[in-house]
């Protein structure tokens, strides 16, 4: 009976080998596509916000109104290098047009590279 019993025991592990393995593989492979999901939504959203507030920021460096939901947009929502050059640019008293132009340049360029960052999380992802 002891042979049997043991016998069934080791079938068993046996066979639950392949169920876990493939429970184990498809838990993988959804985290992995929620993420991807999560990256590509995310992705969007900095798009919106940076075309949004970047056309903000140009109205506002001409008339020198700089529009507090902008601001907050920048300071909040925005990746930390966006903000800190957003920040330095607003802490410049002297805000000569060529300052402008380069401020927005430096921002536009900082925008740009949170979505290069985006962009290479989710190519990263898909290899």
């Amino acid at each position: 009976m002891s042979e049997t019993l043991l016998g069934v025991i080791i079938g068993g592990l046996i066979g639950s080998i392949t169920p876990l393995t493939t429970l184990l593989f498809d838990h993988h492979r959804w985290k992995r596509q929620a993420k991807l999901e999560y990256l590509k939504s995310e992705h969007a959203r900095l798009e919106g916000l940076f075309e949004k507030n970047l056309k903000q920021f140009a109205e506002g460096m001409a008339k020198n109104i700089y529009s507090l939901d902008m601001s907050s947009d920048i300071m909040v929502l925005m990746p930390k290098e966006v903000s800190e050059r957003f920040l330095n640019f607003m802490g410049d008293k002297d805000k000569t047009q060529l300052k402008c132009k380069h401020a927005y340049m430096d921002l536009a360029v900082a925008m740009k590279e949170a979505l290069a960052a985006k962009n290479a999380e989710i190519r990263k992802l898909l290899s």
